[in-house]
């Protein structure tokens, strides 16, 4: 029977308290607004703009949290302190109806005061008394903040964070700094750590991160690295980087005036061409466009069709892209009648411009490669303004281009085992064609493969018979019957031409990479996500490449990237000369629109206000200016 009483006595007092609430709730629904309280009539394109104001209601509430709002609320207690803005919220929130158990919780989780401090001091406020609760005499002596005291620790912990967001893995959080702030801390101060409590909480880690600038978002759309620092691939860049440097006077260049004018070769001429293959698709639009929410067209949601492209970018002042007039075109098929011989790949005019259809027409393995470039090779020495010259091209390491004809692992070590190819053919020391057997044509061991350790031999090696394999293959490494190319350099070299690797991972080498970020730019703007209309714009978009003079701004770069390189200066600091102009831009004309701004908030004429910016406006365009033209 007690527990029944209790019960009952429960029961009844949670009816009331229901009863109360719904009361209230019902006086607050009831209250009506007038047209006063909107400053005169009712405009009804108001409401239409509040609902697109609140139309992405739920993105924001999904953004929203509790952690959030508690480094708003720290943010705005260090300006204005606690009690004053707790009290607002407070006062609020009851308003609204909602339970004071309900919002003690939400100020204990956001770092605020308790509800029973907030009710005083809204009593305080509503009571009149405006001075009492301005004047919490709490005006004496400020202390020191944390970093005041440790100033190294600061450092410490920015040059962790620094460290923690440019590593590959996403682990880290807030609890990370704040356990590595408590670690540093007793070593710093020399002090025994007695309890668990942190001596820096991970609230105020928190907003230590958002002034640090860090902050926790999408992780997509960032310049990637793989081994652009590894010492393989540091090794061969400083090698490309020395040769290209040391033999600049044979090439043509473009100077560092406003002009950006030619620059002829001092020395023998050679021409420079840059080679890649990129892939359109049409499906692809831009990721920017201006829209009208009624207006919205349908798009498709696939990439579409694809089309490849295999292209070379010449560095001459007669053109960058490169073809031969029909009378030079008919000379040179005479010397090379396979020039007139249908390969299954479609060129593009008198040129050696290469395009597929990914599905339909063969791919670009490394015999198409080769029989592209052989075309090239040959239609070269007919361009009248080619004359006397020599030619490099640059290509990147994919396996179509670097594909060798053999290696040291296809071949073992004894008689009768393993080998790749009748015969190795190379050239000596002495500048020899040389042709080196690979099977017994006599003896004993006729039509058998001669292994490694009888080709050493007839090298005129000194080897053991018991050499090891491993052994054996590092020996043969530096001879010139093994130091293998690739096929496609062997071919250029047959054509007194030199193929150049370019270093691995490092595009901004590649000249060409700038002309597909053209062309797919033009596309994207212009395509209806059909493949017809997307054939058509690829050859517009080399046009608009051409009129806007582009090659002029990639090959000054290129060279300007070879000597950063030279200046000792990493991938991640070269890649300012490319993303880090466009931010002094954007900050700089935001600077102006502020000035702009401040000098109509104080009500001058607008043509004054513009006139007396136009000397500040000279003057950052100028500096704008100044460092556009120092990162292309």
């Amino acid at each position: 029977m007690p527990k029944r009483a209790r019960s009952l006595k429960r029961a009844q007092s949670q009816a009331a308290i229901a009863a109360r609430w719904s009361e209230k709730r019902v006086c607050h629904a009831k209250e009506e607004f007038s047209h006063g309280d909107f400053g005169g009539e009712i405009n009804p394109k108001m409401f239409e703009n509040i609902g697109k104001t609140f139309s992405n209601e739920n993105d924001f509430l999904g953004k929203l949290d509790l952690p959030m709002i508690g480094d708003l609320f720290d943010i705005c207690k260090n300006e204005w302190g606690s009690r004053k803005l707790t009290t607002l919220l407070y006062m609020i929130l009851r308003y609204l109806g909602h339970q004071w158990r309900i919002i003690d919780d939400i100020f204990r989780r956001i770092g605020a005061n308790r509800c029973e401090t907030a009710h005083k001091w809204a009593e305080t406020f509503l009571s009149g008394d405006f001075e009492v609760f301005m004047n919490d005499g709490r005006g004496g002596k400020n202390t020191d903040s944390f970093y005041d005291i440790f100033p190294e620790l600061e450092i410490e912990a920015k040059c962790f964070v620094a460290d923690a967001c440019a590593r590959k893995s996403a682990d880290f959080t807030v609890s990370n700094l704040a356990k590595f702030i408590d670690e540093k801390y007793y070593d710093i101060s020399q002090t025994t750590k007695v309890n668990d409590a942190l001596i820096r909480s991970e609230t105020s880690c928190r907003l230590d991160l958002r002034r640090g600038g860090a902050k926790f978002d999408r992780n997509n759309q960032r310049p990637y690295f793989e081994g652009h620092e590894r010492p393989d691939v540091v090794d061969h860049r400083e090698q490309f980087i020395s040769y290209f440097l040391e033999r600049k006077d044979n090439y043509y260049t473009i100077d560092d005036s406003d002009m950006a004018t030619w620059q002829t070769p001092t020395q023998k001429p050679c021409i420079l061409i840059f080679h890649d293959e990129s892939t359109f698709r049409s499906g692809d639009v831009s990721y920017k466009r201006c829209l009208i929410d009624e207006e919205t067209s349908f798009f498709c949601k696939g990439k579409g069709r694809s089309h490849m492209i295999s292209d070379f970018l010449i560095c001459h002042p007669s053109g960058p892209f490169f073809s031969l007039s029909e009378s030079e075109f008919q000379e040179a098929s005479k010397v090379y009648p396979n020039l007139l011989t249908d390969t299954g790949i479609k060129y593009i005019g008198y040129s050696a411009t290469a395009g597929i259809n990914l599905g339909y027409d063969v791919y670009f393995d490394n015999e198409t490669i080769l029989n592209q470039f052989e075309r090239l090779f040959q239609l070269l020495p007919f361009k009248a303004e080619y004359k006397e010259h020599d030619f490099e091209i640059i290509v990147d390491n994919a396996r179509t281009h670097s594909a060798k004809e053999f290696s040291l692992n296809d071949f073992r070590k004894g008689i009768g085992t393993r080998c790749r190819g009748d015969s190795i053919e190379f050239i000596d020391d002495d500048g020899k064609n040389q042709r080196l057997p690979c099977f017994f044509s006599s003896g004993e061991n006729k039509g058998n493969s001669k292994g490694l350790l009888v080709l050493a031999k007839e090298l005129k090696l000194d080897v053991d018979n018991n050499i090891k394999l491993d052994d054996l293959q590092r020996l043969l490494s530096n001879h010139s019957a093994f130091k293998i190319i690739s096929r496609l350099q062997k071919l250029a070299a047959k054509h007194q031409m030199k193929i150049i690797f370019n270093p691995k991972y490092h595009c901004e080498l590649n000249s060409i990479e700038g002309l597909w970020c053209s062309m797919k730019r033009y596309i994207r703007q212009k395509s209806d996500q059909t493949f017809p209309t997307m054939l058509q714009l690829i050859p517009e978009s080399k046009e608009y490449f051409l009129e806007k003079n582009l090659q002029k701004k990639l090959f000054r770069r290129f060279w300007r990237t070879l000597n950063a390189y030279s200046k000792g200066k990493t991938y991640s600091e070269v890649l300012q000369l490319f993303f880090s102009g466009s931010f002094h831009l954007s900050a700089a004309i935001g600077l102006v629109f502020f000035l702009l701004q401040h000098q109509c908030a104080l009500r001058i004429w607008p043509i004054f206000a513009i006139c007396s910016c136009v000397p500040l406006i000279i003057e950052y365009t100028a500096a704008i200016y100044k460092i556009v033209r120092q990162r292309l």
